[in-house]
């Protein structure tokens, strides 16, 4: 647990940033502003798949993540 007055990493917090857009995009299509952040975060070289896949865990996906994952490549489909 974080202590008062303790900042969370940069990197970290923009990759935590992409994992809830990536479930919002899979219950629905990205709003333009929603789309316009993920395409900076997807362009942002801090932000990592390993960032990403753990802001998901801490986001609460853990063993929903296959399910996750075939709805996410299902909507790009």
């Amino acid at each position: 647990m974080q202590q008062r007055g303790q900042r969370v990493d940069s990197a970290w917090r923009k990759s935590r940033l992409a994992a809830r857009l990536l479930m919002k995009k899979v219950r629905r299509p990205l709003k333009g502003r929603e789309l316009a952040a993920a395409r900076q975060l997807s362009a942002d070289p801090e932000v990592t798949n390993r960032l990403i896949e753990q802001g998901l865990y801490y986001l609460g996906i853990g063993e929903r993540k296959e399910a996750f994952d075939r709805k996410l490549v299902e909507r790009t489909n």
